[in-house]
């Protein structure tokens, strides 16, 4: 059986930590699920987004999955610590990657994170960085829409500027020098939040840190990949619908879809 770095979203946002995971770890083949059928996570009960979360993992690890990355902060937020319990591959996730970006990153100890609604209720970005830093203070802002917007494949337009400076005007007012992106939706928003909050915030991408963590357990655990071998792109909704947006995200990169019966 071929062998991979499992990677799963409720839809397009997780392509942003397989382009980092490709970037860092050009050798290691991806199998990539996004659960379309079930978008979005943000505004889903807790329990339902276990459940999801919890049964494809376990696809994943029985088609081949060394490690498995939760690309999405809305699942991460419901399933950790817990999730390692039911398999035996590592389960990597978005907000301790996160908060270590951010902590890094921050000048003056003040932190705004953006991400779903339901990160937000669960308040994972807070409860972490209180654990790794209490120094540091952290303002939480939501936007499902936005989450949206991107699953549509809507990335630029008045429209989508004219939201983003809404939802943002916070950062600012909390005097944060830091915002972490906490839905990986958003990172393909960044260039738009650049120009709305200017040079004085630093956005903060945890795909970048994940991608780097995923590298470092691989490299402990002893599960590089040996050889190479094409990465999988698997959607649990219609596939020509995915390939349409991977290819707006990605390009060419990804060039067929499968259906993933979850």
């Amino acid at each position: 059986m071929d062998s991979y770095v499992g990677v799963f979203d409720s839809g397009v946002g997780g392509l942003a930590v397989v382009r980092e995971l490709k970037n860092r770890l050009p050798r290691e083949a991806i199998m990539y699920v996004a659960d379309s059928r079930f978008f979005p996570y943000g505004t889903k009960p807790r329990e339902q987004v276990i459940e999801r979360a919890t049964a494809i993992i376990e696809y994943l690890e029985q088609h081949g999955a060394r490690i498995v990355v939760v690309a999405c902060n809305t699942a991460s937020s419901a399933i950790f610590p817990d999730i390692q319990q039911r398999v035996s591959v590592p389960v990597l996730g978005m907000i301790s990657a996160g908060v270590k970006s951010a902590q890094l990153a921050t000048r003056n100890n003040r932190v705004a994170v953006l991400s779903t609604p339901g990160t937000a209720r669960r308040h994972g970005y807070l409860r972490a960085m209180s654990l790794l830093d209490p120094t540091v203070d952290m303002i939480e802002l939501q936007s499902q829409e936005l989450v949206n917007l991107v699953e549509a494949g809507t990335i630029d337009g008045r429209d989508v500027t004219d939201y983003a400076s809404d939802v943002l005007k916070p950062v600012h007012e909390f005097g944060a020098d830091t915002l972490v992106l906490g839905c990986t939706h958003f990172p393909f928003l960044t260039r738009l939040m650049e120009s709305i909050l200017g040079s004085s915030v630093k956005i903060v991408d945890p795909s970048k840190e994940l991608a780097y963590e995923v590298g470092l357990v691989l490299e402990g655990c002893r599960l590089r990949a040996l050889t190479g071998h094409p990465d999988r792109f698997l959607t649990t909704g219609d596939t020509g619908d995915f390939l349409d947006k991977a290819r707006l995200f990605l390009g060419d990169y990804v060039n067929s879809v499968e259906v993933a019966d979850i």
